[in-house]
């Protein structure tokens, strides 16, 4: 019980949401007095009647205020998240309804010329701890509020982490019956082969391969969108990155790649776009 009660316990200071809460709080203790008159106030002047009841959630405002505006405000060492444990709350919560409901008797009995017996005091008790509670559930869902909106910039940050990681390449047939997908850095090399492609891919270091119904110039526009995969022939489509050296033979330029066994000669009109890609790398 004790270890329950020294567990910390975050006390809301936001102003706004407090002013709010004390000013709704007081007027629904007004109103609900207005409306179920759970005591006969001996006043016949109507207009009165509406001032005592209306001092009784003024009361509340008062008190509320100083117990969740004032105090904190004076002591705010002691509040501070750090410092603030659910023991504290319950005891500030228990001192407002003690205070609350000796000043609504006091003024019930020499204001309000109310009589003061065991049911009227029970009444006063219960709406100081309705008060109470629906502070206390206010803060607390103002605080849920508070911590669901402090997790949305990790939920945020880690879809843009997603987002940000490589997507793979998908390859599909132009008949739709085969598909498959890999990581960029795994393409070597892209091969034409008739009406087909040959896909040369690294897994585990291991040069693989596969063949997929499709043209060159379709897979192309579908590596659009990955600067690293280059045209260098109209036969060839290299990843930069395996590019292992450029060199000029008689017949013009040609590449070496790591983990492919063949040179690719390099065509005069991708010859630039090749020269720029390998200086880059």
């Amino acid at each position: 019980m004790l270890k329950s009660l020294n567990k910390k316990y975050p006390f809301n200071d936001n102003l706004k949401i407090n002013v709010r809460s004390i000013i709704s709080v007081s007027l629904g203790i007004f109103l609900f007095l207005l409306f179920f008159q759970p005591f006969n106030i001996q006043n016949p002047d109507f207009n009165n009647q509406l001032i005592i009841l209306a001092t009784f959630g003024a009361i509340t405002l008062v008190l509320l205020s100083i117990f969740r505006l004032v105090i904190p405000s004076v002591f705010s060492k002691a509040f501070s998240e750090e410092r603030w444990t659910i023991g504290k709350e319950v005891l500030i919560d228990f001192l407002f309804v003690v205070f609350n409901s000796v000043a609504f008797s006091f003024f019930a009995r020499y204001v309000g010329r109310i009589p003061i017996t065991f049911h009227i005091v029970i009444i006063l008790v219960i709406i100081s701890i309705t008060a109470a509670s629906v502070l206390v559930v206010i803060n607390r869902i103002y605080l849920l509020k508070l911590q669901v909106e402090n997790l949305k910039p990790n939920v945020q940050d880690t879809a843009e982490v997603q987002s940000s990681a490589t997507p793979e390449i998908e390859f599909e047939s132009d008949n739709k019956t085969d598909y498959f997908k890999l990581l960029p850095e795994q393409i070597v090399v892209i091969r034409s082969a008739s009406n087909y492609i040959e896909v040369h891919y690294l897994e585990a270091e291991v040069l693989h391969k596969k063949l997929i119904r499709n043209t060159l110039k379709s897979t192309e526009e579908t590596l659009s969108a990955f600067p690293e995969m280059i045209r260098c022939h109209r036969s060839f489509i290299v990843n930069k990155y395996h590019i292992k050296s450029l060199k000029r033979d008689a017949d013009g330029l040609v590449l070496s790649l790591h983990h492919y066994p063949s040179e690719i000669h390099v065509s005069r009109q991708y010859a630039l776009n090749v020269k720029q890609a390998v200086k880059v790398t």
